[in-house]
């Protein structure tokens, strides 16, 4: 056989090695992912990017050759940022043929979507539900959340407060949703177990319908003594009004909150804002200590014009990994092989971080989070903490 003849052959055989597996798996029936997740509304804004770095993650996947031979196709039905309608829309993804069904990143808005699906033994995953209790104890046993959970991040904050040497604090929580009572409670928690019982010098809280707190702002400038920082735990749109409010009646203290105000899409109704600092799964702006996640952020801003809205979008990506490698270690891609897979993850390495489940606990605890800051209205980043010691557990 001629040496031409030879370098041929290996070149078809190298071509189908690459390639075969990727056109073989689109000829075979795919896995069907539903996202029974909010496209309008205002929960929209939260679960757009996420949605997208599943699309991607799933592109990805298929030009590998899919998950075991077949490719992945997700379908999606509209919540409308409505709760009773997850459920809905829950079951028109599974009667499309979804087994596995994700929710809306929030124990309150992905709830009901979560319930329905576990009813009909399938499994439930959000991508950035952060409140402990989005699992076994508050949905069901095939539900289960990629974040890091609320009580880390308010354990974070605490502990990155503390670091700075701030020994007084306030709090203030917004009471719309779970997840901000759950960071507030935490943050308050740990702060006290640093600083002692009386460090935290006042609380109030909030509703997404109050235009203004002026009387929370009366009450801050009469405590005695002054706090040295403020938890300000709130998602948006609320969020930026209350910040608003806090700087313009000269309140300068360092304000602190968790991943909901997260980005920058709502920096300009609160002009050059500074000493504000949150937690998040990872920085958005190109500065994360962990390449990976920076080269996603990148590969994300090419193909969408614009970096991700927050870093919820990495946990997208992540479960979307986490299924695949979940249904070739189990070599099935029915709900209880992959939960059985799930339930053995240990420190396993997916794009948002380390992540752990278990048969109890469907959520993460001991993932390290950014802490980011705001200064002059330009976001950085300061550190990577993992917590070292959460209130409860």
């Amino acid at each position: 056989m001629s040496m031409r003849k030879v370098s041929s052959l290996l070149f078809v055989s190298s071509f189908l090695t690459c390639f075969g597996g990727a056109a073989l798996a689109q000829d075979k029936e795919p896995i069907t992912i539903g996202a029974a997740i909010a496209q309008t509304g205002f929960i929209a804004a939260y679960d757009a990017d996420p949605a997208k770095a599943a699309e991607m993650a799933a592109e990805d996947i298929n030009k590998s050759g899919g998950v075991l031979g077949r490719p992945l196709k997700i379908v999606y039905s509209d919540t409308k940022s409505e709760i009773p309608q997850g459920a809905v829309s829950a079951m028109e993804v599974m009667d499309q043929g979804a087994d596995i069904v994700i929710v809306t990143g929030d124990f309150d808005f992905g709830g009901t979507a979560a319930r329905a699906a576990n009813a009909e033994g399938k499994l439930a995953i959000a991508p950035f539900a952060a409140d402990p209790k989005f699992g076994v104890e508050g949905i069901g046993p095939y539900a289960f959340s990629f974040s890091t959970a609320s009580d880390t991040v308010g354990t974070v904050l605490a502990e990155f407060a503390s670091s700075k040497g701030w020994q007084k604090a306030y709090a203030l929580t917004q009471t719309n949703i779970q997840y901000d009572l759950s960071v507030s409670a935490a943050f308050q928690a740990r702060f006290k177990e640093l600083n002692g019982e009386d460090s935290l010098v006042g609380t109030d809280t909030f509703s997404m319908d109050d235009a203004s707190i002026a009387t929370h702002i009366t009450r801050i400038k009469a405590l005695d003594p002054q706090p040295d920082v403020a938890l300000l735990s709130t998602f948006t749109p609320a969020g930026p009004g209350a910040l608003r409010q806090l700087r313009a009646a000269g309140l300068t203290m360092p304000i602190l909150s968790g991943e909901d105000m997260d980005g920058d899409y709502w920096l300009e109704s609160v002009p050059n804002l500074s000493d504000f600092y949150y937690a998040a799964m990872g920085s958005i702006f190109g500065d994360d200590p962990r390449p990976e996640v920076n080269e996603f952020v990148a590969r994300f801003t090419e193909l969408h014009g614009n970096h991700p809205s927050t870093a919820h979008t990495l946990t997208g990506y992540s479960v979307i990994e986490a299924i695949k490698m979940a249904a070739e270690r189990a070599g099935s891609v029915e709900p209880d092989a992959i939960k059985a897979e799930f339930e053995k993850f240990d420190e396993v390495p997916l794009l948002v971080g380390p992540t752990s489940f278990d048969e109890t606990t469907h959520i993460n605890f001991m993932r390290p989070m950014v802490i980011m800051e705001v200064q002059d209205g330009e976001h950085s980043f300061v550190e990577l903490r993992t917590p070292e010691k959460i209130p409860g557990r």
